[in-house]
């Protein structure tokens, strides 16, 4: 095999901060090298009185007014009325919420009627009373007289519209309309 020799590639066997420095020769002061040697320093230009400016006022560029695109004018429009649609149909789904906790209320409230007149209603309806204001007149159904009603079918709707149908421009200008209406509804 052959030995690995590990040569000492620097020209100083000193440890501490010169070891990081190993084109240190033990001056303070380096030694120019010969491309700083060859180099002469410029010679210093004579001062030169400065003279004194006026200032002048910036003049003051415009740039003429650009025509507007159509196009940008009718996406702001398009944007306007969806912002609008928007906070209308916010405003609509404020009020049915509202509605709809005051009908809950009424529901609850209607409910506990219902038990207190139902419990009424158990107290008044007496089998006994009834016969014996009736008397013997009073007989019970054959089966002949009985009916069922079978509701297994499913429940089917036709809806006819009056007067034919609306034409397509028609039904765009009541919807805008409509739109408009809510729009001022809001407001009011």
């Amino acid at each position: 095999m052959a030995k690995y020799r590990r040569r000492n590639t620097t020209a100083y066997s000193t440890y501490g901060s010169v070891a990081y420095a190993p084109a240190y020769d033990g001056s303070a002061v380096r030694a120019p090298r010969r491309e700083e040697e060859l180099q002469r320093a410029p010679a210093p230009y004579p001062k030169r009185r400065q003279q004194v400016r006026k200032q002048e006022r910036a003049r003051v560029q415009v740039r003429q007014a650009g025509t507007v695109a159509p196009f940008a004018v009718v996406g702001f429009l398009a944007v306007a009325v969806f912002a609008v649609m928007l906070i209308t149909s916010y405003t609509q789904l404020t009020v049915a919420n509202d509605e709809m906790v005051s009908l809950r209320r009424e529901l609850s409230s209607l409910q506990s009627e219902n038990a207190k007149l139902s419990a009424q209603y158990e107290k008044v309806f007496d089998l006994a009373t009834i016969q014996a204001v009736v008397g013997d007149t009073m007989v019970r159904p054959t089966n002949e007289q009985v009916v069922y009603i079978d509701l297994s079918a499913p429940d089917t709707v036709t809806v006819y519209q009056s007067g034919g149908g609306a034409s397509l421009f028609q039904s765009i200008v009541d919807g805008v309309g409509d739109i408009f209406g809510s729009i001022i509804e809001y407001f009011r």
